[in-house]
């Protein structure tokens, strides 16, 4: 059975590469505080949740419609079917992070209880059950076949092993030497390897970075959506998680590259996030605001980007400033249609 060391494997996780990232976040969280004092910032955390929700069940490969989004997130309709309620169940998980995760432990009672949230409302028997047969971490190939790229734990360890990885985290959370980041980053990648239920695993340890994030005070992923980046950024996902995997049931795996990659995302989502407050503070116009969207923008924009970053400014007011940038030729369309990108002269 794998024999976990997080203390002294995350003490030695000191390269440059991480010490920079850590520093960059910091600075990032310390310029990010006033977000919570800004005008519409219910807004701002209500497109991060929907975006959460979307992107890490899409990671998962759990799609709905456009059409059903705006019913499931504006109107709150009733999920119609299991991709809908994995979606739905998403966001109640969320929100009862955001309720609990000031006096909630991490314990596997509450592990369990994410899981089960994913579930509760399409099958509650299904929800919070450990795993009753070996499963396996696949990758999609080029040619649409499915290859194994990880042996999870077997089902008779989950217990044995989430036991003892929550009791070292908690440890290590007390230890001052320890920081918190590279900690939550090492413990996301043990718990998909042990990938202790049947099914949604990557969505609950992307809920319980979530929550650990917010208890010990990196609250970005509420204002900005971490998964979304990890979606963008698949491959390289991937591509971490493989490498530091490998040699895991010995112990003799790296964690470097995974942690490295969470770090990464974390530091972008901070880094989004700046952004957007700077240019929603800005003593400009909206027509201004949106030609310094599309100026700053290193590729075509769409008009559903525009909004998330200008997230105080009605929709009705951006189209309208766009087709004014358009028609006084200081912006380009590059496509047509509903999914239009726009780009600066």
């Amino acid at each position: 059975m794998k024999m976990f060391d997080l203390k002294g494997t995350l003490l030695s996780l000191n390269s440059p590469s991480i010490v920079s990232l850590l520093n960059n976040i910091e600075f990032y969280k310390g310029k990010c505080g006033r977000v919570e004092k800004m005008k519409k910032v219910d807004v701002l955390r209500s497109m991060a949740t929907r975006s959460n929700c979307l992107a890490s069940n899409g990671i998962g490969n759990v799609y709905i419609p456009e059409e059903r989004e705006k019913s499931l997130f504006s109107e709150n309709a009733q999920p119609r079917d299991l991709q809908e309620h994995m979606i739905v169940g998403y966001r109640n998980a969320l929100e009862l992070i955001g309720e609990v995760y000031k006096y909630q432990t991490l314990d596997r009672s509450f592990v369990t209880t994410l899981h089960y949230y994913i579930y509760k409302d399409y099958n509650p028997e299904f929800g919070g059950k450990y795993k009753d047969s070996q499963n396996y971490i696949q990758e999609l190939g080029p040619d649409g076949s499915f290859h194994t790229i990880f042996v999870s734990a077997p089902p008779e360890d989950v217990v044995p092993l989430l036991d003892n990885l929550i009791y070292q985290f908690n440890e290590c959370a007390k230890d001052e030497e320890i920081n918190k980041l590279e900690l939550i980053a090492a413990f996301m990648l043990d718990f998909v390897c042990i990938h202790p239920y049947n099914h949604g695993n990557g969505r609950v340890s992307r809920l319980l970075l979530h929550f650990l994030l917010k208890k010990y005070g990196y609250q970005v992923d509420d204002y900005f959506a971490i998964a979304y980046l990890m979606k963008q950024h698949l491959g390289e996902y991937i591509d971490a998680f493989k490498a530091s995997s490998e040699g895991w049931y010995d112990s003799e795996n790296n964690y470097e590259p995974f942690v490295t990659f969470i770090l990464k995302r974390i530091l972008e989502a901070y880094r989004k996030l700046d952004y957007i407050i700077e240019i929603n503070e800005l003593d400009a116009t909206a027509e201004e605001k949106v030609l310094k969207v599309i100026e700053d923008s290193a590729t075509p924009i769409t008009k559903t980007m525009v909004l998330r970053i200008l997230f105080a400014i009605s929709k009705a007011t951006i189209e309208k400033m766009l087709a004014k940038l358009l028609k006084d030729g200081r912006i380009q369309i590059i496509t047509k249609g509903r999914y239009a990108k726009y780009f600066r002269i």
